[in-house]
């Protein structure tokens, strides 16, 4: 399966400004937190799965993006079997299997609400790369130790999952069975997996520090930058239609109580 990382691309989206994409994520959400109609977070969350199999056609094998759809509609059916209140669509005899619109309506709010805030990450996580975004941060006023800090856990991450995946293997080889035991073998079984992984990583940070030292990292208060994100007619365009987008999403969803 594949991780859930940047994948390089000269789409439209990979091109926006990164600090753009992250503000628009952000409020995004915030929108669809506030939207209470169904419709319209379903209708963002299509949408958004949209561009991603456009942008991304084996977006399917991507780790975690099947859970991710069926939690949603994992959702969705819990809210239509529990949820009994209002008029009712269906029903077939049984209390359990009856189906109400309040059911519905709020299985879809919740369902797609997930889905589309979800959804929207996987769209900033596979289309920004992580030194630029960092990179554009430092640009914006954030001081570049915390911006290197940023860099670094970013990239060390997928670094230590593979080597997490290599101790899993190398102990499993050397008969460490970890789907045999009781509740009483789960500390022990952490406690193989998680020491060589913590040694590892201090390891990885210990030349680290090393390295940064001998080039002086921290000597000067500012720093240069060999790539320059700026901002062009690409984000002009995003912005007027994220605009638009999330002004349409209030007014739509507010139109009957104004």
């Amino acid at each position: 399966m594949r991780k859930l990382t940047y994948r390089p691309g000269q789409s439209f989206f990979h091109q926006l400004y990164p600090l753009d994409k992250l503000i628009w994520l952000l409020i995004l959400s915030v929108v669809i937190l506030i939207v209470t109609q169904g419709v319209l977070t379903a209708l963002l969350a299509a949408l958004t799965l949209a561009i991603l199999i456009a942008l991304f056609p084996q977006i399917w094998q991507i780790r975690g993006f099947r859970l991710v759809c069926f939690t949603a509609l994992f959702l969705f059916i819990l809210y239509v079997l529990f949820d009994k209140t209002g008029s009712i669509f269906w029903d077939p005899g049984l209390r359990i299997f009856r189906i109400t619109q309040n059911g519905v309506a709020s299985g879809l709010l919740f369902g797609s609400r997930f889905l589309a805030i979800v959804l929207l990450s996987y769209v900033f996580i596979l289309t920004t790369n992580p030194s630029e975004l960092a990179y554009s941060l430092m640009q914006a006023g954030l001081p570049y130790r915390f911006g290197f800090m940023l860099i670094t856990a970013l990239r060390l991450a997928p670094i230590l999952e593979d080597e997490g995946q290599t101790i899993y293997q190398a102990q499993l080889a050397r008969g460490v069975r970890y789907d045999q035991g009781t509740l009483k073998r789960i500390p022990l079984l952490a406690q193989q997996f998680l020491t060589p992984l913590l040694i590892s990583a201090l390891r990885r940070a210990d030349k680290l520090v090393f390295s940064m030292e001998g080039r002086g990292f921290g000597q000067h208060p500012t720093r240069t930058f060999r790539q320059r994100a700026v901002l062009t007619y690409r984000d002009l365009v995003f912005n007027l239609l994220m605009v638009t987008l999330s002004g349409l999403m209030l007014v739509l969803n507010f139109r009957g109580r104004l």
